[in-house]
């Protein structure tokens, strides 16, 4: 299976000199946990990335208002990232291997596009599961059906 049959839509961009709070709002309103950091926030010159959890260590943990900070500030500089194409399993190798939950997902010229996170991977087995279950559910109640509607042996 590839990265790109799991990753979930596409990437949010964010400049690096927006505040927390917008990069809050944006994580808020985009439903996504990741901005990819660029120095326009249109997708050109990828510096990092910021995470909800980032948002908290550094505005709540640490006290600080998210309007006084700036996302370049406590974004993690570079960007571990995946091709588009390559297997699901090197993606989660090097999630496991780096301790990072999100990957930012490129294409075949290099720009991002996309972020896989650890989230999107256990949703897709979950529905994956979820449907084997009803294969063997569905024929489980094949063979009942079959075994009730058999005659029964004459005595």
């Amino acid at each position: 299976m590839k990265v790109e049959e799991f990753r979930s839509g596409g990437t949010v961009h964010i400049p690096m000199t927006c505040t927390l709070q917008e990069a809050a709002r944006q994580m808020r309103d985009q439903h996504v946990g990741a901005l990819i950091v660029t120095d326009d926030g249109q997708g050109e010159g990828v510096v990092g990335i910021v995470t909800d959890r980032d948002i908290v260590i550094h505005a709540v943990v640490r006290d600080t208002a998210p309007r006084d900070v700036l996302v370049g500030d406590i974004m993690t500089a570079g960007v571990l990232s995946v091709d588009e194409k390559a297997d699901i399993a090197d993606a989660l190798q090097a999630m496991a291997s780096h301790g990072l939950r999100r990957l930012a997902v490129t294409s075949a010229d290099g720009a991002v596009v996309g972020v896989l996170s650890l989230d999107d991977v256990l949703d897709a087995l979950g529905r994956e599961w979820a449907m084997l279950a009803s294969v063997l559910r569905g024929e489980r109640s094949r063979e009942r059906t079959a075994s009730v509607q058999s005659p029964l042996p004459s005595l």
